[in-house]
Parts: structure tokens; C-alpha cells; sequence
């Protein structure tokens, strides 16, 4: 632990972006305040996960889930990431109340 990450350099990559426009219903129009409560998303987690490095998968995965609960609704699981808890992250997610295949499928990352 304790060595520099790139996090801060990651966003949303595009596949990321429209697997959350279409799990939100939001089609592919570009719509101003998803795209800034993406960004917000972001920095939460570029924030909160400092110490642990990320693929691209898991940021996008943190960053739906963060989108989804506001960076106070998941900032137990970005303090596990950020330990390097993978799994228990992952637990973590799969028990927070929300639609079970959407909390699988952004559990999934920290899991590999």
C-alpha cells in the first residue's frame, strides 16, 4: 500500500457510459446533468481510492455504483477498495438494497 496510483487520470470510459445511460433508461442523447453526476461520481471515487490502483473495469464499476448511491451511500465500499478489500468490497455491494443483477454486475470487477 501506499504507492501512487493513475486513478486520478481515469474516467468513465464510453462502454462504461452507455451500460449506465441504459441501466438508468437514458438512451444515448447527451443530457448535461447525467453527464455531471458522472463527474461527480468520478471524483468521489478518484478521491476516496488513493492507495489502490484500478482497472479501468473496476473504476467504472465504483463509479456506477457511486452514481447510484451518492458518494456517502458508498463510501464504505470505496474505503474497502481503497484498503485493498476487493472481495469484501464486492460483499459489500451485494448486499446494499438496489436491483441484485445491477449490484452483480458492478460487484463483478472486483471480484476478477
Amino acid at each position: 500500500m501506499g504507492h501512487a496510483n493513475n486513478n486520478h487520470l481515469l474516467h468513465l470510459s464510453p462502454a462504461g457510459r452507455r451500460a449506465l445511460r441504459l441501466r438508468e433508461g437514458l438512451g444515448d442523447d447527451i443530457d448535461t446533468s447525467f453527464n455531471e453526476s458522472v463527474r461527480v461520481a468520478e471524483r468521489a471515487v478518484q478521491r476516496q481510492v488513493s492507495h489502490q490502483s484500478l482497472t479501468q473495469d473496476q473504476f467504472d464499476a465504483l463509479v456506477s455504483f457511486t452514481f447510484n448511491l451518492g458518494a456517502s451511500g458508498a463510501m464504505l465500499v470505496l474505503r474497502r477498495v481503497d484498503a485493498g478489500d476487493l472481495a469484501g468490497a464486492a460483499d459489500v455491494m451485494l448486499r446494499i438494497s438496489g436491483p441484485a443483477q445491477r449490484r452483480r454486475e458492478e460487484s463483478a470487477p472486483l471480484r476478477a
